[in-house]
């Protein structure tokens, strides 16, 4: 941790308070410390009751004697971003927070529909010729029709269509049901968004209701993971190869064990005003 980086100003440190934590990088006592930074002792006594109850040192004893060291940069990255959200996202109820990870990549929580819609909608629009996974309840669906227009949910799947992406869903056995009731209440005014949903490069499989029963939904691409709460009008992306990896991972595993569906003929069905039911390949 390299605590006399200009950014870490923020944290209202003071000059000795800062020698000392570079100091306590790796496990001192205090005679250690004393020796390291030049500092008297009392003034260091001093100093590491404020940063302990800061929470920017941790005290262990050995043989009886005191042991320091400062916090690693996971755990002041974690205090900072659960700081940010405490304050910011719940007093403004609109904005969210980031955490940058040198070049492993970055961790950004949106918040309110204003980033929500944006960060969701970046997804087609700013992707080119790839390949899509997401893992989307009805439950979930039903939340973003009610976040979201027919004109933006149709800009959406006109975006993916331009820019050749690939859909490889993954949704629960009652999503296509729930699609038909939706749809069918109002189809003259779904009917834009109907016709969108239909002739995209789509690879569809189905997973029993029970299972991943939740109004979120998760979108992999690339080296970003976007889970989205419409409901709580919250989603957090993950722009870090590592952990995507995983979750796509995941995603095809759970694809192994689901049913094919064809996605767009029941779409194609649907905007035709026939009676739609998916067909299972």
């Amino acid at each position: 941790m390299n605590w006399r980086h200009q950014n870490l100003k923020m944290l209202g440190l003071t000059d000795t308070e800062t020698a000392i934590l570079k100091a306590v990088a790796s496990l001192k006592n205090v005679k250690e410390i004393v020796e390291d930074t030049g500092i008297s002792r009392t003034g260091v006594n001093y100093c590491l009751i404020g940063l302990i109850d800061k929470g920017y040192i941790n005290v262990t004893r050995r043989d009886g004697i005191k042991y320091y060291e400062a916090i690693k940069p996971e755990a002041l990255n974690a205090t900072i971003l659960k700081t940010l959200g405490t304050v910011v996202g719940f007093q403004t109820k609109t904005k969210g927070a980031r955490v940058d990870l040198d070049n492993r990549g970055e961790f950004i929580i949106h918040v309110g529909l204003e980033e929500v819609i944006p960060a969701y909608e970046r997804i087609a629009t700013k992707s080119k010729d790839i390949r899509i996974r997401a893992i989307q309840h009805h439950r979930s669906w039903n939340e973003l029709l009610k976040k979201i227009t027919p004109e933006r949910l149709k800009k959406f799947n006109d975006a993916v269509k331009k820019n050749h992406l690939i859909i490889d869903g993954v949704l629960n056995e009652s999503a296509y049901k729930a699609y038909e009731d939706e749809i069918m209440s109002d189809p003259v005014q779904n009917k834009a968004a109907i016709e969108s949903l239909s002739d995209r490069m789509a690879d569809y499989t189905v997973f029993p209701d029970r299972f991943f029963n939740y109004d979120t939904e998760i979108w992999i691409y690339r080296n970003t993971t976007l889970a989205i709460s419409w409901r709580q009008e919250i989603a957090t992306e993950i722009r870090n190869a590592d952990m995507t990896g995983f979750f796509r991972d995941m995603f095809d595993l759970m694809k192994m064990a689901g049913r094919k569906i064809d996605h767009n003929k029941f779409m194609k069905d649907l905007a035709a005003g026939l009676k739609a039911a998916p067909v299972v390949k």
